[in-house]
């Protein structure tokens, strides 16, 4: 009888400690979810707080309290495009819709559309994130 492995691939975003399969916190076991919680670990993670990568991130959580125009807008999705860019090599932002709900002044809703290369494939997929 053939022993399968089971493939995991980075930790899982949002963090979380269900400890089911022996690691201290849960990983992804699905490639594509291993490249959307590589989007969001470098979109939520503020510049300068990772030691020996302080350009890891953005500085997304200054425009939280900044006016809702679209000239904040294309900044941040000028940002949230370099570090996808530069941090996530087989993913590539196709478009990224930012909006702030009526009634929510200290929050952002970030609609990601984004292309994972697979070999020769390429695979459209899509996050939401909140600010």
């Amino acid at each position: 009888m053939a022993i399968i492995k089971k493939q995991y691939y980075d930790i899982k975003f949002p963090f979380t400690i269900l400890n089911r399969n022996g690691f201290f916190v849960d990983l992804n076991n699905d490639y594509d979810d291993k490249v959307a919680s590589e989007i969001a670990h470098v979109i939520l993670t503020q510049k300068g707080t990772r030691l020996k990568k302080p350009d890891f991130g953005t500085d997304l959580i200054k425009y939280i309290f900044d006016p809702n125009d679209s000239t904040e807008w294309n900044t941040i999705e000028n940002e949230i495009r370099s570090a996808v860019k530069q941090y996530v090599g087989n993913a590539s932002i196709q478009k990224v819709d930012i909006q702030r709900p009526e009634g929510e002044d200290n929050s952002l809703y970030l609609d990601i559309t984004y292309t994972v290369k697979k070999g020769n494939v390429e695979e459209n997929n899509r996050a939401v994130i909140k600010l």
